[in-house]
């Protein structure tokens, strides 16, 4: 993909009120869409050794052998937990949480040098990031231990072997990289009695909810009636559209031109979480440039980009026309091999917002043409719109897991409950803190963190959804 491509697809971003909300259903969509394979990814060690131990700096020092191994720490419904196996959880949230945010863990508040129970959780005051991830490895452990127990009441039968050797190969792989011996690697991992013997029993029922978790997927697939109407319903989220564009952009500051086209992703991302309102009231000490004159200037470019659709419409070649104008430094994005002006299948959410809604209308016809204002980003665009497709196949698979993921995570979530969680060691301080404090701001901070994790989550798309296809493969491949 070009820089041209690059930087016209990523700073195009400032959105709604009402297109973060579909957004945001959208990630949820996709969650669900994910969670019918959650359970095996859980099993997966995804850090290296080294960066988890931090997380034990809580661990398993002041706990005596008996007591870590043996005693009770906690009770799920009729099942005894012991120190160990809440290790096992525990290091399995935390890791899958930095796997996922990475270095922006910062971000959403959490500083990974210092002890968990030493820093607030910015959704709840009254709770530490302790607590938080308490609180995750509970309930995942709540809802393996309600699996494997409905699974052996209905004589489901799953032989993990497998599945086990998967785990342990990826075990040796990275003790491999963290250059430490495999005892040596579980101990980091989870605590100082930890050792593959005593963890696979943990490993070994989790493969096996697993198991009977995406039995229930295939068991409860929707019927294609249904899966067609939640298409009809959602066509944007699934539909993909082949487009050219162009787009003029009104320079409030020519010291910077150049500088502007070399924006990080970070910077272009930062930009997008701006307003369309703070992008319009932006200082002339900001730009350059007043309000007035931007518009000015921006009625110029409106008269250019008619001009060249104009042509358009006359049957001028489109890329041909993007050499002619281009600014200098951006003709070498087009007229060449890679066809700088084309989008092929690009998703709604891929796409500008300035011009996404325009090209996702089912009203759309090839060919058609169209100036579309970006007022945040002080640009016209030319586009032109060529095709819109769908992969059926992919398209009903993924609905059909979605809608399957939901019957199911709902069955998952009723039965969890029934799993009573009795603290018995009195560490589990999540369980008697109040949710949230009327008349504080931590309905803000929880927004904030919110946000924060979005947008982690959208600069790291990519690297996250090979960690998800990579840690897939391995619990998958049987």
């Amino acid at each position: 993909m070009s820089k041209e491509k690059q930087t016209e697809e990523q700073s195009d971003k400032v959105v709604t009120r009402y297109e973060r909300r579909v957004e945001k259903r959208k990630k949820e969509e996709e969650k669900e869409r994910r969670s019918w394979k959650r359970f095996k990814i859980a099993s997966i060690v995804v850090l290296a050794a080294v960066a988890v131990a931090i997380v034990f700096s809580l661990g398993t020092s002041f706990y005596s052998r008996y007591t870590v191994l043996n005693k009770t720490y906690f009770q799920v419904g009729d099942h005894d937990v012991t120190r160990l196996e809440y290790n096992y959880y525990f290091n399995n949230v935390y890791s899958n949480y930095l796997s996922m945010y990475g270095s922006y863990a910062s971000m959403m508040g959490l500083d990974t040098t210092t002890a968990l129970d030493e820093q607030t959780y910015p959704g709840n005051e009254n709770m530490t990031w302790k607590d938080y991830f308490d609180q995750s490895a509970v309930s995942q452990l709540q809802q393996i231990k309600a699996m494997a127990d409905e699974a052996k009441a209905n004589g489901f039968e799953y032989d993990s072997a497998e599945d086990l050797a998967a785990y342990e190969t990826e075990i040796a792989a990275q003790a491999e990289s963290a250059s430490v011996t495999e005892n040596d690697y579980y101990t980091l991992m989870y605590g100082e009695y930890a050792t593959r013997s005593r963890i696979e029993k943990f490993v070994e029922e989790n493969l096996y909810a697993s198991a009977y978790y995406n039995h229930l997927i295939e068991e409860n697939q929707p019927a294609d009636e249904e899966i067609a109407a939640y298409y009809a319903d959602n066509k944007d989220s699934y539909d993909t559209v082949t487009y050219r564009s162009f787009y003029f952009e009104v320079d409030t500051d020519p010291e910077e031109s150049d500088a502007s086209e070399e924006t990080s992703a970070s910077e272009e991302t930062a930009a997008a979480e701006e307003t369309a309102a703070e992008a319009e009231t932006a200082s002339e000490e900001e730009t350059g440039m007043t309000d007035e004159e931007i518009a000015a200037a921006m009625d110029e470019l409106k008269v250019t980009a008619d001009e060249m659709a104009a042509r358009l419409e006359d049957g001028e070649d489109f890329e041909a026309l993007c050499v002619e104008y281009a600014d200098e430094d951006r003709k070498e994005d087009y007229g060449g091999e890679e066809d700088g002006s084309l989008n092929e299948e690009s998703s709604y959410y891929e796409t500008p917002s300035a011009v996404a809604a325009w090209l996702f209308e089912e009203a759309r016809t090839e060919g058609e043409i169209a100036v579309l204002e970006s007022e945040s980003l002080n640009r016209y665009y030319v586009v032109q719109f060529l095709s819109r497709q769908n992969d059926e196949e992919a398209t009903n698979e993924a609905i059909g897991n979605l809608l399957a993921s939901q019957t199911v995570s709902e069955h998952v979530a009723e039965i969890a409950q029934e799993c009573a969680v009795t603290d018995v060691a009195g560490e589990l301080h999540y369980l008697t803190v109040p949710e949230e404090t009327e008349g504080t701001d931590s309905e803000t901070e929880a927004e904030s963190t919110e946000a924060a994790e979005t947008e982690a989550a959208e600069t790291t798309a990519s690297e996250t959804t090979e960690t998800v296809a990579e840690e897939s493969t391995a619990a998958d491949g049987q």
